[in-house]
């Protein structure tokens, strides 16, 4: 106790706080701790493509010094861009220190436990600020952080779940207007880039917030020069050296065709599932009944707010005005949550809501496609409002310390009982076929066809490190796609397409992928097994590991 007595408060205070959220993490992703050596902390799909986008940052800006928002790994030979990716570089570039001892599938399990403690943090400091109370603002993180939508979205969403730098980015954009000065207004910029390399959702949803934060300050904030020009310092630290990422964004939206956007009325939120565990929750057996009606999957109809948050929250909001703003806004993101039109049990209702505006005239906007995702700010809102009340009760309520510490802590069990996720899901480590491992080994470079092209895939691709035909990206090129379907062979081997007629087609075949340098193909299923050996007249290399390896040369 005395080293800790030693520590600066601020230190001491992070540190406690941090611990706080640790233990808690252990005991809310169970059993993920007992496995995070031999299982990956997730469903088994999307988690794969952020293995990748990790170890690819990695390899673009340590070994090949190249821009690592285009590859040719993906969708060999022609390549693809990655501005529209869902990658996540905060979580890269934190992992290539961890990249340089651990395996990729423990540098992601340490991300994964990272994003709910690091989140917790960031909203504890948020709501502390707001509503001055260390107890409440501990809750409000939990809150933010053990909330259905982050362990939904623990799943294999790494970017969704990287959710810490959201609140620090509002913490610094709200000192900037109420306060002025070059500090806040630089450290809102530095924050807000943070958010941004996590999520562009994220962004959006941070710049919207800052609207509405900016609207009801105006007409003090008009005559107000020096906030103004915090303001301003803000907008200067982010776009100097972000223009060039979004310059490339805008330019690559309006000039090129994108394929894999969202349908926006599919990935709405249903109004029912504001109100009830869906299938990532402990008690999803017994509600299966309502959420089996939504549209989307139980990744992102995970929306649960709990009947503890929101009986403290309309709490605070009768007795506290100060806190009235964070109710307002939490309407105005519940309803964009909705999306395009109301959904209730699974039914869909043509009544036009305020995501159709958006979603119809402000450009790029399409791009996103999954209005439930705003959830995430109806949590927010609803933390602080939370921190405002127990922070009010705690200062004037006429209960003795001792009650108050344990209404803080019933509190704090009850709301983690609601929005309990046990066991979190996770699914073994692969084992990696030899052929794979020792493909590593060779200097040489070609591509690897892997059919069928899947997630898992990208996996693989971490471990041998050559460049893969197709591949799993969240927004590819309509010209990245066009390759794999007008390409003969390739397209009959990737998309299905049949099998072109030519005297000789194994020579074609031959001359088509010595062309583009691919080495090797590798079934996962067994399909095509007669068209490559004995049409095509690849032989068949390896079998280790469950895959047949052609060798097309």
């Amino acid at each position: 106790m005395g080293f800790l007595e030693r520590l600066p408060p601020s230190v001491r205070e992070l540190g406690l706080v941090t611990l706080g959220y640790s233990l808690l993490t252990v005991v809310l992703t169970y059993p993920g701790i007992l496995y995070w050596n031999t299982r990956l902390l997730c469903d088994g799909f999307d988690c794969y493509q952020n293995i990748w986008n990790m170890w690819w940052l990695k390899t673009a800006l340590l070994d090949l010094q190249t821009n690592p928002y285009y590859t040719t790994y993906l969708h060999y030979p022609e390549g693809v861009t990655l501005v529209f990716q869902t990658f996540n570089p905060f979580n890269g570039l934190i992992s290539i220190p961890l990249q340089a001892a651990l395996s990729m599938h423990l540098v992601y399990n340490l991300i994964v436990l990272f994003s709910f403690v690091a989140s917790g943090v960031g909203m504890y400091y948020l709501a502390r600020h707001l509503v001055g109370s260390r107890p409440a603002a501990f809750i409000a993180g939990m809150i933010y952080t053990f909330s259905p939508f982050h362990f939904a979205h623990g799943l294999g969403h790494l970017q969704l779940i990287a959710m810490e730098w959201l609140p620090v980015y509002i913490l610094f954009i709200i000192k900037t207007l109420d306060e002025g000065g070059y500090r806040n207004g630089a450290l809102a910029g530095f924050f807000l880039i943070l958010t941004s390399l996590c999520s562009w959702y994220y962004l959006i949803y941070g710049l919207l917030l800052s609207a509405l934060l900016f609207l009801v300050r105006a007409r003090e904030l008009w005559s107000d020069r020096l906030r103004l020009t915090a303001i301003g310092v803000a907008m200067a630290v982010y776009l100097v050296p972000m223009s060039p990422l979004l310059g490339s964004m805008l330019h690559a939206g309006l000039t090129q065709e994108f394929a894999g956007a969202h349908d926006p009325v599919e990935w709405s939120a249903d109004l029912t599932s504001f109100f009830v565990p869906n299938a990532v929750s402990t008690y999803a057996e017994y509600t299966s009944p309502i959420w089996s009606r939504w549209t989307g999957n139980e990744a992102e109809n995970a929306n649960y707010l709990g009947y503890i948050v929101l009986g403290l929250a309309v709490a605070a909001l009768v007795r506290l005005r100060a806190s009235r703003f964070w109710g307002w806004t939490a309407l105005v993101f519940a309803t964009l949550a909705l999306g395009p039109y109301p959904h209730f049990l699974g039914q869909l209702y043509e009544i036009p809501l305020p995501y159709w505006v958006l979603h119809r005239f402000v450009p790029l906007f399409d791009l996103s496609g999954v209005p439930t995702r705003f959830t995430i700010m109806v949590i927010l809102c609803l933390a602080i409002l939370v921190g405002y009340f127990l922070a009010d009760w705690l200062r004037n309520g006429r209960a003795s310390t001792r009650v108050k510490s344990a209404a803080i802590a019933a509190v704090a069990i009850g709301i983690a009982a609601e929005y309990l996720a046990v066991p979190f899901r996770t699914v073994e480590s692969l084992d990696v076929p030899p052929f794979y491992r020792e493909t590593a080994q060779d200097p040489e470079q070609y591509g690897i066809m892997d059919i069928p092209s899947r997630p898992l895939t990208l996996y693989f691709a971490t471990i041998h490190g050559k460049p893969v035909v197709g591949g799993y990206v969240s927004r590819p090129s309509v010209s990245a796609l066009q390759y794999l379907e007008n390409t003969p062979i390739i397209s009959t081997l990737m998309t299905g397409r049949p099998l072109p007629s030519a005297p000789d087609v194994g020579a074609l075949a031959r001359a088509v992928f010595r062309e583009a340098n691919i080495r090797y193909i590798v079934s996962h299923d067994g399909a095509h097994a007669d068209l490559l050996s004995n049409v095509l007249g690849f032989p068949v290399v390896d079998t280790r590991g469950g895959i047949q390896v052609y060798d097309t040369r």
